[in-house]
């Protein structure tokens, strides 16, 4: 695949609408988010900023507004289609949202949402595992000059299994939940084939769960953890100091 081909998938809007189809079929979402507010409610974390990068159609913040005070809400989006999902899943909230274009492969996103923080909660959603491991590490630099003090990071990511063996559970267990959500539509074999070539799939730059939280302490986040991985499906999080 080019590069080129690899930046503009996302900004297909038959692209978005079978990844929103497919994501009730994802392992595990409900727990994500789940965890995520448990992880909230221990740091004893007063969320009224929030910054939500690769924001999608907007779903982390929907699960978030349920259980904190949310004020002001800013996603970034690199794809136009999501970002109208996202629009129209949170007209009408009792919060101030901003809905950002932003391409996280830069620092230009940054000067658009300046003016809005700092931030008490910065979260992402399979998002960043779309950059190099590079443009990852800057990026984490980034997250962590827009937090407040005692502001987090919770990272909803799909890293790098360590064996294809794992990998190949993933594919199973990803086709599996989207066939239990679509019964009779297309079988656990069709669903592995399709995103074992899809482009999506060869626009992932998947980097190790350890090296991440590694790169989180090294740049200066504290209480870095895994709060939890299946496959290649994870949520960490870190704090600024």
């Amino acid at each position: 695949m080019s590069l080129e081909r690899r930046d503009v998938v996302w900004q297909e809007a038959p692209v978005v609408s079978r990844y929103l189809e497919d994501r009730r079929g994802i392992p595990f979402v409900d727990a994500h988010f789940e965890i995520t507010n448990n992880i909230i409610r221990a740091h004893e974390l007063d969320v009224r900023r929030v910054l939500d990068l690769g924001a999608g159609d907007g779903i982390a913040v929907a699960a978030l507004l349920g259980e904190n005070p949310i004020e002001q809400a800013t996603l970034v989006d690199f794809s136009q289609p999501m970002l109208d999902e996202a629009r129209a899943r949170l007209t009408g909230i009792d919060a101030h949202v901003d809905f950002v274009w932003g391409d996280l492969r830069d620092s230009e996103w940054r000067d658009a949402v300046e003016t809005t923080g700092p931030f008490d909660l910065v979260i992402s959603r399979f998002a960043i595992h779309h950059v190099p491991d590079a443009r990852k590490r800057s990026l984490y630099r980034e997250i962590l000059a827009l937090l407040r003090p005692g502001g987090l990071f919770i990272h909803i990511e799909h890293v790098s299994s360590l064996s294809p063996v794992y990998e190949r559970a993933f594919y199973e267990s990803l086709a599996e939940g989207i066939t239990r959500a679509e019964p009779g539509n297309r079988s656990v074999q069709d669903v592995i084939a399709m995103y074992s070539s899809t482009d999506e799939r060869a626009a992932n730059i998947l980097a190790p769960l350890d090296v991440q939280l590694d790169w989180l302490r090294d740049i200066g986040f504290v209480d870095v953890d895994c709060l939890f991985k299946a496959f290649e499906l994870a949520v960490f999080a870190g704090r600024k100091p």
